[in-house]
């Protein structure tokens, strides 16, 4: 967003930086040379928040973030907005918003905070670059998280001035450390040489470490008073000597710390604001960390103590992180109210579309060409006027002035019938007195079409009225959203209206009123008049007092409903309807029975809108301009290349790696598993891998420097397939002898459950068991053919016997058995029952027959039956503990399963 000029790119100079931007006309921006190939801005940021998301990704242990937040400094303008968004763009990042710095730091500042009266806090933020001062209130306030939800009080804060130097920041006191450090060496180097002309600056190499020291020399004063400097063969053989203390170094930055101050007075100026309003000051960024520095700005605070209380370095990207979860929708976090302010002022200027092309605003693109698809398009009407040009149209206004606050939209109405030409611009730099120096005026052009062709569609209905809406987002960046043209037409509807009827009495002058209503709706003027007389004269003078109450209320309903009440035929048919109504109303006081109602049409003037979405198209004019589609697919490409071309690369590095250190695996196993491997190779196997190994040592770091990643891989292979050959048989030694003891014992297991079965398990008959003990010898055999047939192989000859093959032996068996376990037992026989019952049940009907003759008896023989009933009881109780005991048992040898045993 800036051009060579701009004093922010002409400061770069002054750093000793070895990479300056030129401006590119065909890119309409600067861009930067580097080893023959060209770069914008954009792009290089670009690079950045990819990396930034890579880093991201990999500490999160998630996939690479696609939302962000980014910051901005207070004087960045429109142009360097729109440039940073197409860096996100480029690098596939999702922008939720923009934020500045400050109000950033201001955010993370207040997030717990609710203070009950208002306080003013000022935040000092002195970075690498520029210096930011911004002023902030905060306050507390009452909120409703929904329409229905109690009000609680949250806490906020409000942006009141900002102040800055976009120069001044911790590498220009870097920067005169470094013009100290070349003096003192090119002093030295002259006197040495016997030369006057030996210059330093000349060897970007030995500029770079001056650099780097000069940054650790004003770290180690910020907290120590001198320091020893010495750079070994610095340039010409020369090393670089010398000595700086903390004063030598607050006398060098003198007329730097002076205008360190200078933001501080602009904020307070902007906020309208003195020192005594100043609650606090809170000091962030790394540059402040300078002694001198702090000590300034305690003076021109008043001695005020100057605040540390949030992370200096971070609280920026803090305050985003958090404003991002404010405004992306998948968090709900603690709402922090949060205004603030733009401080350029925004102007627009309105033309006639074809005035505008007259002009050649659109340079070579319109040029003032007079066959233009809008002239066409006119109609024989815009032909037929006279010949006298039309007076020159065109509007002038500042949509936001400066210091206005963000967030907010802006709409402008005027009457127009042609096409017109929209331009957005910074305010003149008087009129703007915060504008950067060097900012180009013009933002954005738009040719607003569809005017001329709407107003010629509606031409009876007299000019549209174009609505123009602007919208100054919370990131400070200017937008029309909207642009529409609006005719409003009153139009003649009908409408139901619901009166009371009269009586039967009235029912035929009730007809004849209605009739006379609705002959005079259709009727011209004249029998307008005709029939208001005729009412006149039937209704006579005894309803004047009634029909100037009627219409008194009908004034009122015009009123409310916005009918025109001049008009002749509404006026009758209301008329009407009102004397209809005074003799219901006479009639009920003298009658108390229930009135009819009934329903007339009735004619009242609506307003009817036309609306027109206008067709918009978006240019650009200016030195410097954002990305077109074309530089946007250019850059797209370029650095996807440059991102194939990295992955080619770590791709490569990792094959060389792989090779190289497959190369030292085998020359460290021949080495530290000496005797393991003599046991599985022969003498020659041996010198074969060592040799091998030498072999593409010698290669790799001679022919194959250069080679590619095809050659490489087919190295690694060469390498480990006879290696790995070896490592497989070295494992072989150990790990066959366990499978086979593994699979020996499984077997005895399996011929112990046998056993247990032949009691635990009678389901199971004497030949189920046999074929699973068959199962056990062929496997068993199977074992031990392999070891005879592996022990007659030499240990380094190909294994017969793999220890992989071993465990899948008893795969049949196994199926086998788990098959048998789950058939179920057979039931167990039932019970027979207890004649004990049957012999109470006999007796308890002898009884009832004697009942009669034995009375006397009667107690003893229930003590009998019920000592009988109680031994019965005992009797089935017993016989029910040992069913329910054999049935767990049959439950739990059902349950048992040959993989718990083996």
């Amino acid at each position: 967003g800036r051009d060579e000029n701009h004093p922010n790119v002409k400061v770069l100079e002054s750093l000793h930086h070895p990479i300056t931007p030129t401006f590119n006309e065909t890119r309409k921006g600067l861009c930067f040379e580097v080893a023959k190939a060209s770069y914008t801005p954009e792009e290089l940021v670009a690079m950045v928040l990819n990396h930034a998301k890579e880093i991201s990704g990999d500490f999160g242990e998630m996939p690479p973030p696609r939302d962000c937040v980014l910051t901005v400094p207070s004087f960045a303008t429109q142009h360097e907005r729109s440039a940073l968004l197409d860096s996100a763009e480029l690098a596939n990042l999702n922008v939720l918003s923009l934020i500045e710095e400050n109000t950033a730091a201001g955010l993370q500042y207040g997030m717990d905070r609710i203070d009950e009266e208002p306080i003013n806090v000022m935040f000092y933020n002195m970075g690498a670059t520029s210096t930011q001062v911004s002023i902030m209130t905060y306050l507390s306030y009452e909120r409703k998280d929904s329409k229905y939800s109690k009000a609680k009080t949250v806490g906020g804060f409000e942006v009141k001035g900002k102040g800055w130097d976009s120069t001044l920041g911790g590498d220009i006191f870097s920067a005169v450390l470094v013009d100290y450090m070349v003096e003192e060496f090119n002093t030295a180097l002259n006197k040495a040489r016997g030369t006057t002309d030996k210059d330093v600056r000349s060897n970007l190499r030995a500029m770079t470490k001056l650099r780097i020291q000069a940054n650790k020399v004003k770290q180690v004063l910020s907290a120590n008073s001198d320091i020893p400097v010495y750079i070994d063969a610095l340039f010409d053989d020369m090393p670089l000597s010398t000595h700086i203390s903390r004063a030598k170094f607050e006398e060098l930055s003198h007329d730097l710390l002076k205008r360190a101050v200078v933001p501080i007075q602009k904020a307070l100026d902007s906020a309208n604001m003195t020192l005594a309003d100043i609650n606090s000051i809170e000091m962030i960024g790394g540059g402040m960390r300078v002694p001198s520095l702090q000590a300034e700005v305690k003076k021109s605070m008043g001695d005020m103590t100057l605040g540390m209380h949030i992370n200096s370095d971070e609280s920026m990207a803090l305050g985003a992180a958090f404003h991002g979860a404010n405004v992306s929708t998948s968090f709900r976090v603690r709402h922090v109210g949060m205004a603030d302010m733009n401080p350029f002022g925004i102007a627009i200027e309105l033309q006639n579309l074809e005035e505008a092309k007259k002009k050649g605003i659109f340079g070579k693109i319109f040029g003032g060409n007079k066959g233009d698809k809008a002239k066409k398009a006119e109609t024989k009407d815009d032909d037929e006027k006279d010949g006298e040009d039309e007076e020159e149209w065109s509007k002038n206004a500042v949509i936001f002035k400066p210091l206005a606050r963000m967030g907010v939209t802006k709409t402008i109405a005027f009457s127009h019938d042609r096409d017109v030409h929209l331009s957005i611009d910074y305010s003149a730099v008087e009129n703007n007195p915060y504008l950067p120096e060097g900012t180009d005026l013009p933002i954005a052009r738009f040719n607003i079409t569809g005017i001329n062709e709407f107003a010629n569609e509606k031409k009876e209905l007299g000019k549209p009225k174009v609505t123009l809406k602007f919208e100054m987002t919370s990131g400070g960046l200017v937008n029309l959203i909207k642009a529409e043209a609006i005719i409003e037409e009153m139009v003649i509807v009908q409408e139901e209206v619901e009166v009371e009827d009269e009586d039967q009495d009235d029912n035929e002058t009730n007809e004849t009123v209605a009739k006379d209503g609705e002959e005079t709706t259709e009727s011209d003027a004249e029998k307008k008049e005709e029939g208001a007389a005729g009412e006149e004269e039937v209704d006579g003078k005894k309803d004047d007092a009634d029909r100037e109450k009627i219409d008194n209320d009908e004034k009122g309903d015009v009123k409310e409903d916005t009918v025109d009440a001049s008009d002749a035929d509404d006026k009758k048919a209301d008329d009407a309807g009102g004397k209809a109504e005074d003799k219901i109303e006479n009639d009920e006081k003298k009658k108390t029975k229930k009135k009819k109602m009934k329903k007339i049409m009735v004619d009242k003037e609506k307003k009817k809108v036309h609306k027109q979405a206008l067709m918009v198209n978006t240019y650009y004019v200016g030195k410097t301009q954002p990305y077109s589609e074309a530089t946007m697919e250019e850059s797209t490409l370029k650095l996807q290349a440059l991102a194939d071309a990295d992955a080619a690369r770590i791709e490569l590095e990792e094959a060389k790696n792989k090779v190289e250190s497959y190369i030292y695996r085998i020359k460290n196993k021949l080495i530290d598993d000496e005797e393991l491997v003599a046991k599985v190779t022969n003498e020659e196997q041996r010198t074969s891998l060592s040799e091998m190994a030498t072999t593409a040592e010698d290669w790799m770091y001679e022919d194959g420097y250069d080679a590619g990643l095809d050659t490489f891989e087919k190295k690694y292979k060469e390498l480990s397939e006879p290696a790995e050959v070896v490592w497989y048989r070295m494992s072989e030694l150990t790990d066959r002898p366990a499978a086979v003891a593994a699979l020996r014992q499984k077997l005895t297991k399996i011929e112990d459950l046998m056993t247990k079965w032949e009691t635990s398990m009678p389901q199971i008959t004497e030949g189920e068991r046999s074929n699973v003990l068959e199962k056990v010898n062929d496997v068993r055999k199977w074992v031990d053919d392999m070891e005879d047939k592996q022990n007659e192989v030499n240990p380094w000859d190909v294994p017969v016997l793999i220890s992989s093959e071993v465990p899948i032996q008893t795969k049949d068996v196994e199926k086998m058995i788990g098959k048998l376990s789950k058939r179920p037992k057979p039931k167990p026989p039932k019970v027979e029952k207890n004649e004990t019952n049957e012999e109470i049940k006999v007796e308890e009907e002898e009884n009832s027959d004697d009942k009669n003759s034995e009375k006397t008896d009667e107690p003893v023989k229930d003590a009998e039956k019920k000592s009988e009933a109680d031994d019965t009881d005992k009797t089935e109780d017993v016989e029910k503990n040992d069913d329910d005991q054999k049935t767990e048992d049959v439950k739990k040898e059902d349950g048992e399963t040959p993989g718990e045993e083996l």
